[in-house]
């Protein structure tokens, strides 16, 4: 009789493979798919979008935790400027002995402008944190607002500093010393 493939003899792995049930054919096929050799599939446009919105969440709420932290830390130094502006004088009259600068004399306005700088750095921080909400509301990205915020306020209560700091008589005079000297 001849061999056909009906009465071949068929081989051990053959038999095996060909007993085995659908359920175990299910756990191969999963088996399969969840081989670590297998590339990670592509995230979508979609997912992309949103793993970099939790990341610029993440980033933008650090950035507004060191703002606030910032205004509480400094707030001492513009409420009582007496100790910050007389270092400032000693740096200028080591940096420019010509300078010549005693103690920091005006210091009924400079606390007047401390609350002025403070004030500016509550406003704006509170900007900060409103805008930050809407655009995170509308899912677009947030984390240069409060990097603006920083320079803007910064740039204010710097500008409060100066201000406080040329209206003190004694510095007017160590300034027309210089000038008086470079004459």
């Amino acid at each position: 009789m001849a061999e056909t493939p009906e009465n071949t003899p068929a081989s051990e792995t053959e038999d095996k493979a060909s007993q085995v049930t659908p359920a175990a054919q299910e756990k191969n096929v999963k088996k399969d798919k969840n081989d670590s050799k297998q590339a990670p599939t592509p995230l979508t446009p979609e997912e992309k979008k949103e793993r970099s919105l939790a990341f610029d969440r993440m980033i933008t709420w650090g950035l507004i935790f060191v703002a606030v932290y910032s205004v509480f830390s400094g707030l001492g130094d513009y409420i009582n400027p007496r100790n910050s502006m007389n270092l400032l004088y000693e740096e200028l009259n080591t940096l420019n002995p010509a300078f010549k600068l005693g103690n920091f004399e005006n210091i009924k306005f400079a606390v007047q402008m401390g609350w002025v700088a403070v004030t500016i750095q509550a406003v704006v921080l509170a900007m900060v944190v409103w805008i930050s909400r809407q655009r995170m509301k509308a899912k677009k990205f947030t984390w240069w607002v409060p990097v603006l915020g920083a320079v803007i306020s910064n740039a204010l209560s710097t500008a409060c500093i100066f201000i406080a700091l040329f209206s003190d008589p004694g510095f007017q005079e160590g300034i027309n010393s210089l000038i008086n000297a470079g004459k």
